[in-house]
């Protein structure tokens, strides 16, 4: 076995071990040429090794995979928690005027849905989200489902037409609130 399909392999193995998700398809990539060969490794790995229980963050993102929810809906729903009691929370929390928490409202619901960038979003957001919802939330609204709502084809036509785009946020007057949801990590 060359060493290189060994190296990769090992570490693999030991990544799972620690209790990650190695993605196969990285290692096959750096396997190059001698892909085929680490695949056939990483498949009898994989059908001799016992299947772990699914915490509650994978199967909240599971579940989202299959009704076709966002994540975080899914996630937050699955506490019992409502939109409301997070926006709620947001307002209070971060002391914002809560005249506008129609505002944060809006973008808390962009948010769910994956209408904006997490990266984007403060960690000051999160926190408050993560309180209420389950620490991962942050992970959940980054495993957004593939967006098959971005172009609809209708029946019978050969191409797909593209859906309008989502609001964006007017800038005239931004605020505080801006800032928070697409301001970037502070």
């Amino acid at each position: 076995m060359p060493e290189q399909v060994a190296q990769l392999f090992a570490e693999y193995a030991d990544a799972y071990a620690r209790g990650e998700r190695p993605r196969a398809e990285e290692y096959l990539a750096r396997a190059g040429a001698q892909a085929d060969e680490l695949a056939g490794l990483l498949e009898r790995f994989v059908q001799g090794t016992p299947a772990r229980t699914p915490d509650a963050a994978t199967l909240a993102l599971t579940e989202a995979w299959l009704t076709g929810e966002p994540p975080l809906v899914v996630l937050r729903a699955s506490r019992g928690v409502l939109v409301d009691e997070v926006v709620d929370a947001l307002v209070e929390r971060l002391g914002l005027d809560p005249a506008k928490r129609v505002k944060v409202k809006r973008y808390y619901e962009r948010l769910e849905q994956g209408l904006l960038e997490p990266r984007r979003v403060s960690r000051r957001v999160w926190a408050v989200v993560s309180a209420l919802v389950g620490r991962e939330a942050r992970q959940q609204a980054d495993r957004q489902p593939p967006r098959a709502a971005l172009s609809a084809t209708p029946y019978g036509a050969e191409t797909p037409i593209p859906l309008a785009a989502p609001e964006r946020a007017r800038r005239e007057e931004e605020d505080e609130i801006d800032f928070l949801f697409h301001g970037g990590d502070d």
